[in-house]
């Protein structure tokens, strides 16, 4: 007796769209840095989020923040995921001490289906201006991209949004 199987179509995983996208206020909170961070600095968590500014031309300032909020869409037989991973890709920042990246990675938790991938210009030396991409993943494919334009502040602007917000 033969057996013939035939291949059914390729199940996909959950799928993502973001929902939201731009300048952030929120509050910076101190956390433990997580497996899968990548970073010259370590990534930390944000509180009471919300979207101030719906655009992808960001102006880098001190204590800028931006970046997109996707939800999550899990497809049978899929569940929803805990997390997903972030990869932000920037032009090189450079730290004082000399050490270089143009990627910064990190894990972001999914909430309510909801996840917050976003950057904040906490040091002078981050504020490169150029184009930005922050990626979503979900076990190594790519869910959700978003590109920004980051430019510096012109002359006699504010240099910084610390202590707004």
């Amino acid at each position: 007796m033969a057996l013939i199987t035939m291949a059914g179509p390729a199940v996909a995983g959950p799928k993502a769209e973001i929902v939201d996208f731009g300048v952030v206020a929120g509050r910076l909170v101190d956390s433990q840095p997580e497996a899968g961070q990548r970073a010259l600095e370590p990534v930390r968590a944000m509180q009471k989020l919300r979207y101030i500014e719906r655009s992808d031309q960001i102006e880098a300032r001190l204590c800028r923040n931006f970046g997109i909020t996707v939800r999550l869409v899990p497809t049978p037989p899929f569940r929803m995921p805990d997390r997903v991973e972030v990869r932000v890709l920037h032009p090189d920042l450079t730290r004082p001490d000399g050490r270089q990246s143009a990627e910064t990675r990190f894990p972001s938790y999914v909430v309510d289906g909801l996840s917050h991938a976003g950057f904040t210009f906490e040091h002078d030396w981050e504020m490169a201006p150029g184009p930005w991409t922050m990626i979503v993943s979900l076990r190594g494919d790519e869910i959700a991209r978003k590109d920004f334009s980051v430019t510096l502040p012109p002359p006699g602007a504010p240099k910084s949004d610390c202590g707004i917000g």
